[in-house]
């Protein structure tokens, strides 16, 4: 395995496995608790709508970049991290880590989708709140890191949800979505050298 990091201080790991598959992940060091300032949410609504579109592609173009390799896209998040992450033929996997560094770099987060977006939301936290257990969980973090960001629910409450705005998204994301807070991770049957080399030149201008 081969770990270091990019002249502008994103971490990365390579791993080789023997897999035909290729496990690609970006884990950027901000959730819940940097919430201060923010509506309640916007890490996790920002995961949602990272998808909705960037500077070089449409939501849609997006959304089959990947299908068409027969790959999976996904992301989730914490009330420490947002991670983005992408399975791929071996062969595939500089498009995918290439398309996780995109998302992160270059979201526009467009008003249309964060509107349609917002009805997802408020529907996972609804059914969220008819589970007891996630319920009283929440509540009890809610006590136990009182005053503070941690405290927060990382769906958000429906009121909040409805009051994110593009232009908070987008500063969200240029404040906390830097090179210095991200890790890049992919384990694949490749040369491990040449994929080291590959995720250096995603951070270069």
């Amino acid at each position: 395995m081969i770990t270091g990091k990019t002249p502008d201080g994103m971490l990365y790991a390579v791993k080789r496995s023997g897999s035909a598959a290729a496990y690609c992940s970006l884990s950027i060091r901000c959730g819940t608790r940097d919430e201060e300032g923010y509506h309640s949410g916007i890490a996790h609504f920002i995961e949602h709508t990272i998808f909705k579109g960037t500077a070089k592609r449409s939501a849609s173009s997006i959304n089959s970049y990947l299908d068409r390799l027969g790959g999976e896209l996904n992301a989730f998040t914490t009330k420490e991290e947002i991670v983005l992450h992408a399975t791929v033929l071996k062969e595939d996997a500089r498009k995918a880590a290439g398309l996780l560094w995109e998302l992160a770099t270059c979201p526009t987060f467009p008003e249309k989708e964060i509107e349609k977006e917002k009805s997802v939301v408020i529907e996972e936290i609804n059914a969220y709140k008819d589970s007891p257990a996630d319920d009283v969980y929440d509540k009890f973090e809610e006590l136990l890191f009182q005053d503070s960001p941690l405290g927060r629910p990382i769906l958000g409450t429906v009121a909040s949800v409805r009051k994110i705005t593009s232009e908070e998204m987008i500063r969200f994301a240029r404040e906390n979505f830097t090179p210095d807070r991200m890790a890049m991770t992919i384990v694949a049957d490749l040369d491990e050298k040449k994929m080291e080399s590959y995720i250096c030149s995603l951070t270069r201008p």
